[in-house]
């Protein structure tokens, strides 16, 4: 089977093509769920369990909910080795949410443009 390098392919694609295929694969991403995430992370149900300190029914019964507590969110993303950012997002700033949301500090609001602390709040 002749095989053809992405260097030679990719001038026959649109512009508007290439930014259709890149918003198809976002929202594919975005689709992905739990269950892909957990296997991107090469983590067996049993394994996340054991981590958690539930049963692999309870990863399961995580995996396929379509409504989750914020709560149970971080923990299984932080099980992964990950950590979940919360952030209301506005034109002038944007402000970390999950502290409040997880029971931690106050919320800190971010410059937009460097994402770091406003200056007035950092400490």
């Amino acid at each position: 089977m002749k095989t053809t390098a992405w260097r030679d392919l990719n001038h026959k694609v649109s512009p508007e093509r290439r930014e259709e295929l890149k918003r198809e694969a976002v929202a594919e991403l975005d689709r992905m769920g739990f269950a892909a995430l957990r296997k991107a992370r090469k983590q067996t149900q049993v394994e996340l369990a054991e981590k958690l300190g539930i049963d692999q029914a309870g990863v399961s019964a995580i995996e396929n909910r379509s409504d989750l507590l914020v709560g149970t969110l971080a923990k299984y993303v932080r099980a992964l080795g990950g950590d979940v950012e919360i952030r209301a997002v506005f034109p002038e700033a944007s402000f970390r949410l999950e502290p409040l949301v997880l029971g931690g500090l106050p919320a800190r609001r971010v410059d937009r443009k460097r994402r770091k602390p406003l200056r007035s709040e950092r400490g």
